[in-house]
């Protein structure tokens, strides 16, 4: 966790910009995740102008870190009202991309710095702080001169509530001339109920369907097939997820949530023979898959956090299969499913969470843009794991070069954006 909260401010923009003692302080209290202390001095530092932008933006990262939303939130719009743009400097840079990102949680955006790592490559984020500006007046969202760049990348996650971001992003990226990785529509797509009605027939996979209902929906009683999956509306991680096995346990789950609406889900048993269940990770690069990671567990409710890898060889070991050799560990309906999904998906970039049927068929469980991809975990134990992130980023990178090559020479008006105005 501590390679991701300082990654805003990881060692190049530190060099380029040496903290003051505060932040300082407060990075070696990150890096020994030591978090409390790390909010105390991040308060302190927030208060003084030359380390202030910083230490909110820290302190977004810290405040989440705690479980404390809010002020994480109050400390990221701080950060943003002095500049919407954060950067990540490269002294040499062979692509400079800017990201667009809607302010929120870890959630809310891909974290393009965690997978985008290589020292030639500039990141610029810009925030879309006020999308309803940006959709009226695109050269709005910068407060001053927009930084040098070579193409646009998406980055913000499907949820309703960015959609007008996702709208502006679009909006943005057509006035500034350069090519754009991932489309703000196509995002929007990606609700859980628009992915299973896009997805409907497709061959080789289980895409259940999905229903959002509100509370007094839910509380009348819906006729369901049960045994079925419920989680509260913009729930991510898990979080309130649980199976329901008839309307008992869902007159219960409702005493417990506070949710308006839930999306419900029939369950689907796609245990292994041996027991355990196993979900896999897909980064889908221009149409193209590359397997990011596996979980294996005992329980349905499995995520890479709780499935306790590094606790079980055997797990490391099957995973390490799947990284190296995806076509011989994926069978070939479920690729073929692969291929359907991102022929209908139609984005430059997203990921897709799976599982596999006995007859090698694939059961899709979610297709996000957001889903992050790091090499950061101990290489003593997952030695295969940074050579499979790196081929990700690898793809990535030459997807964007593709699109930078095959741009049109630059028009006044690209030209006229690398002096501050549109």
């Amino acid at each position: 966790m501590d390679r991701y909260v300082h990654s805003a401010l990881g060692p190049r923009d530190r060099d380029r910009l040496p903290p003051g003692p505060l932040l300082g302080r407060a990075l070696d209290y990150v890096a020994r995740e030591e978090w409390r202390a790390a909010r105390a001095v991040l308060d302190r530092a927030a208060e003084d102008p030359a380390e202030r932008r910083r230490a909110q933006y820290l302190l977004w990262e810290v405040c989440q870190v705690l479980g404390e939303p809010d002020p994480a939130a109050r400390a990221l719009r701080a950060a943003l009202r002095e500049d919407p743009v954060t950067t990540r400097f490269s002294p040499a840079p062979r692509r400079r991309i800017l990201a667009l990102a809607a302010p929120g949680d870890f959630q809310a955006n891909l974290p393009l710095g965690a997978l985008l790592e290589a020292p030639e490559i500039e990141l610029h984020t810009l925030w879309l702080t006020d999308p309803a500006t940006v959709l009226r007046d695109p050269a709005a969202a910068f407060a001053g001169p927009p930084p040098a760049f070579d193409c646009v990348f998406i980055a913000i996650a499907e949820d309703p509530r960015h959609h007008q971001a996702l709208a502006a992003a679009d909006r943005l990226a057509a006035a500034l001339d350069v090519p754009v990785i991932n489309s703000g529509a196509g995002i929007a797509a990606l609700s859980r109920q628009g992915v299973a009605e896009r997805l409907r027939g497709l061959a080789d996979a289980v895409v259940p369907p999905q229903a959002l209902l509100d509370r007094a929906a839910l509380e009348a009683g819906p006729a369901l097939d049960w045994p079925v999956i419920i989680r509260p509306e913009h729930s991510h991680a898990g979080q309130g997820l649980a199976r329901l096995d008839g309307p008992a346990a869902l007159a219960a789950y409702l005493r417990r949530t506070e949710a308006a609406r839930c999306h419900l889900a029939p369950f689907v048993d796609y245990r292994s023979a041996d027991g355990h269940w196993r979900k896999y990770r897909i980064i889908l690069v221009d149409g193209e898959p590359w397997p990011c990671h596996l979980a294996v567990h005992d329980d349905w409710t499995i995520w890479y956090y709780n499935a306790r890898m590094e606790l079980a060889p055997w797990k490391r070991a099957e995973e390490a299969r799947f990284l190296g050799d995806f076509a011989a560990a994926f069978p070939a309906p479920a690729r073929r499913a692969l291929q359907g999904i991102a022929a209908r998906i139609g984005l430059d970039y997203c990921g897709i969470d799976c599982g596999l049927l006995p007859d090698g068929r694939l059961v899709l469980f979610e297709v996000e843009t957001g889903m992050i991809v790091h090499g950061w975990d101990r290489p003593g134990l997952y030695p295969y794991k940074r050579r499979a992130v790196q081929a990700i980023a690898g793809a990535v990178e030459r997807l964007i070069d593709r699109r930078i090559a095959a741009w049109p020479a630059r028009t006044g008006r690209a030209c006229q954006l690398a002096e501050g105005g549109l």
